[in-house]
């Protein structure tokens, strides 16, 4: 049985063979991707489309589900690598003029050196590159100097490089570039130089032990000034600008998109699917699209009178629950999402209350966790708050929160991790700060009655933002499970 879609586009389910789950689609199906199909969840919209007379609380966040129709969210394709390039580059440009003085002002630091090999970039790099960069060339340093308010940061890098004009070059030869950028220091004469080194933050540990050698023995006489860059480094990392913001929202729409169809019956046929056949055609639309990935999807299954979760080559049956862990690339942006499926029995029109009430408790306890998190507050003490006022209100919680935006696993506040529910040593001292991104990653069990008082668990991941005047959804929840027929 086929199915039309608007434009005249049709789509057939997929047939018994696994390995045409994985065969091409048409690119015109970009167009259709931005939609919720039938089947799918109602979202929470957040403040930023959020529909009249919803129900907000802490920060915008609605505590209520807002029905939204498919018809209702924007229909944009999936841009072209060119298109996005523009784009990203008029972000960092901004990024460099608007952001990094205030935070090398506010970590103290007059002068940061960036050294990259190729192939081997510091995690930094590629936040500051262009997308017609793959790689740092050879060897590359990037020089920022803060000249003073009103004055802004010089941009420099010291060999042949000026990616796309972001930086104006000091021309050297490779051989010569360490003695070019110790004429940079003696001409600028830094209070304080900040360079990649730290133990806590890898994101903020991208130099090398042979590049940190040549350093410290070119610029020994200003060895006494040299100082880990770790906060500037994860402050750059961690704060967007509301450009990248608002186009976030449409990178996760993207996301959410190919979830929807994944978790539907053109792409499942109960008693034929198996989990593998789901997450090898999530990664294959992924790469049709033309977006990057940065893990590989996960599909498992609950089942009743399964103490285990499922996953692999078993066959998706009827009366299941799906849980996929989907993550893409798109605007060098990441995007990492934790939804749930079932597969209707015949003669069920809706997965069983005791599942929908797990459901629930998994959104209450999203609720809780960004109730307890705030600006200028901890990660361990957002952690241990949330768990606290979980357990009182009888959930039985587990919180693994991370940052998330350039880097999937992002630098900034943890809010703790699978193994440290105790709190996060180091970096859990971290606190919030607005204009940052995270994924608001957490699993509950509950008991399940019409499956025999079965534990299950019942796991979300959703992106959410940090604004100045509190939470809001990147593009909404999920509440309701993706229904399979």
């Amino acid at each position: 049985m086929s199915r039309s879609f608007p434009g005249g586009l049709r789509s057939r389910p997929l047939d018994s063979v696994p390995s045409r789950l994985c065969r091409a689609l048409p690119v015109a199906l970009s167009l259709v991707l931005l939609m919720v199909l039938p089947g799918a969840p109602v979202v929470t919209p957040s403040l930023f489309d959020a529909a009249p007379g919803s129900t907000g609380w802490i920060g915008g966040l609605s505590a209520q589900s807002v029905p939204v129709s498919h018809e209702q969210f924007p229909q944009h394709p999936v841009l072209s690598h060119r298109e996005q390039a523009g784009i990203v580059r008029g972000w960092i440009e901004k990024r460099f003029d608007s952001l990094l003085p205030e935070l090398m002002r506010r970590e103290g630091i007059d002068m940061w050196i960036i050294i990259s090999r190729e192939y081997n970039d510091d995690p930094v790099f590629r936040s500051m590159a262009p997308m017609e960069t793959y790689s740092s060339r050879r060897r590359t340093i990037l020089v920022f100097h803060d000249r003073g308010p009103g004055q802004g940061v010089e941009r420099l890098s010291v060999g042949r490089f000026d990616y796309d004009g972001l930086f104006e070059v000091v021309p050297t030869h490779n051989d010569e570039q360490f003695e070019g950028l110790l004429e940079v220091v003696r001409d600028r004469n830094p209070g304080t130089i900040g360079v990649n080194m730290s133990g806590r933050w890898n994101h903020a540990d991208g130099l090398t032990a042979t590049q940190r050698d040549t350093l410290f023995a070119t610029l020994s006489q200003y060895e006494d000034r040299i100082q880990s860059a770790e906060m500037l480094a994860v402050g750059w990392l961690e704060v967007k600008l509301p450009e990248e913001t608002d186009m976030y929202r449409h990178v996760m729409r993207v996301a959410h998109s190919v979830i929807a169809r994944a978790f539907s019956n053109e792409v499942i046929i109960p008693g034929v699917t198996t989990a593998n056949d789901v997450r090898w055609w999530m990664r294959q639309t992924v790469a049709e699209l033309g977006l990057g990935k940065w893990f590989q999807p996960s599909v498992s299954i609950a089942r009743e009178g399964v103490e285990d979760r499922l996953s692999g080559d078993t066959v998706i049956q009827r009366g299941d629950m799906l849980h996929t862990d989907f993550g893409i690339v798109y605007f060098g942006l990441s995007t990492d999402t934790q939804h749930n499926a079932y597969v209707l029995r015949h003669g069920e029109t809706d997965a069983p209350e005791g599942l929908r009430a797990g459901l629930r408790a998994a959104n209450r306890l999203q609720d809780i966790t960004l109730e307890q998190s705030r600006a200028g507050r901890t990660g361990n003490e957002a952690l241990a708050a949330s768990l606290a006022q979980a357990r009182a209100e009888g959930l039985r919680p587990s919180i693994y929160w991370h940052s998330i935006g350039y880097h999937g696993h992002g630098a900034g506040v943890p809010l703790g991790m699978s193994d440290y529910q105790d709190g996060v040593p180091g970096r859990g001292d971290y606190i919030f700060r607005p204009n940052t991104w995270h994924s608001v990653e957490l699993n509950t069990t509950h008991t399940v009655p019409e499956w025999g008082n079965q534990d299950v668990r019942f796991a979300l991941e959703e992106e959410a933002v940090l604004t100045e005047d509190g939470w809001e959804w990147v593009v909404g929840r999920q509440d309701r499970f993706y229904l399979i027929r």
